[in-house]
């Protein structure tokens, strides 16, 4: 039984210790998807600040939409995002009308981003920074500076 325990307190501990982020790359087809209809047009890189369904949260995520919106700007405030456009996307959009711009604030058309990269349970929110070429590194979940920052120097 001690054995077991053992096992099974470093399997739990290893999987939590992995990173939520993998690699890959878009095809020409999605490329275009993501340029035509989130403005995605001269900038090397594109961030995508997800939020997911309610559903998917244990917490509701969309409380609040215009003081979330007040936070994310301050949170990026100090990066310096050159030649990057920084989009907010939201899969519930009927939620947060009141933000939805389609500038800055976007609903989840056809659930693209939803069912490609975000439809995890618990995680509320997640992170995906495309290069022009395809190539993308996405998280999900939480996510700080840091990671964003990483994000991009990994993919410029």
């Amino acid at each position: 039984m001690k054995i077991f325990i053992i096992i099974f307190s470093f399997l739990t501990l290893s999987n939590a210790s992995k990173p939520n982020q993998f690699d890959n790359k878009l095809d020409s087809d999605e490329l275009q998807f993501i340029r035509e209809n989130y403005g995605w047009n001269e900038s090397d890189l594109i961030i995508i600040n997800f939020k997911e369904p309610n559903s998917n949260c244990w917490y509701d995520n969309y409380k609040s939409p215009k003081k979330a919106n007040k936070w994310w700007d301050e949170f990026y405030s100090d990066i310096k995002l050159i030649n990057i456009r920084n989009v907010f996307i939201y899969s519930d959009s009927k939620r947060v009308k009141s933000v939805i711009d389609f500038d800055k604030h976007f609903p989840d058309y056809s659930n693209f981003f939803l069912n490609k990269f975000f439809n995890k349970e618990n995680t509320c929110f997640g992170l995906l920074i495309i290069h022009k070429n395809g190539s993308y590194i996405s998280k999900n979940g939480e996510y700080t500076k840091s990671d964003i920052l990483t994000m991009i120097s990994k993919l410029q």
